[in-house]
């Protein structure tokens, strides 16, 4: 654990243990195996909605996009959005509204919108 958070440090410049974990990491963390399984970042519009508010750069965009499986690309978009914002997180819980996808959101967030 150590290893990885001292890694987690030289990449990022943070020191993220669990506790000092960010809100919307552990949230990700905790739902991981339910996101992956029941995002559609592939066809639903997501990724290019994230990408139009900024959430996502040119080359996240075309990184999670190169993934062939939805599990992939599903997989890739979580691994960046564990690393943003909580503002940022905040506009993917606002992209699932916009992309038919208020039922995931609901789930993760524990509350209904």
């Amino acid at each position: 654990m150590l290893l990885a958070c001292t890694l987690h440090t030289v990449l990022y410049g943070v020191n993220l243990g669990p506790e000092n974990e960010l809100e919307h990491t552990q949230t990700i963390r905790q739902h991981y195996v339910f996101l992956v399984d029941r995002l559609d970042a592939k066809h639903s519009g997501l990724v290019g909605e994230l990408y139009s508010a900024g959430v996502l750069s040119t080359e996240e965009r075309d990184n999670v996009s190169a993934e062939l499986t939805s599990f992939g690309q599903n997989e890739k978009l979580l691994s960046i959005l564990s690393r943003k914002s909580m503002e940022q997180f905040d506009n993917f819980l606002d992209a699932l509204d916009r992309t038919d996808q208020r039922h995931v959101r609901n789930d993760v967030t524990g509350r209904q919108r």
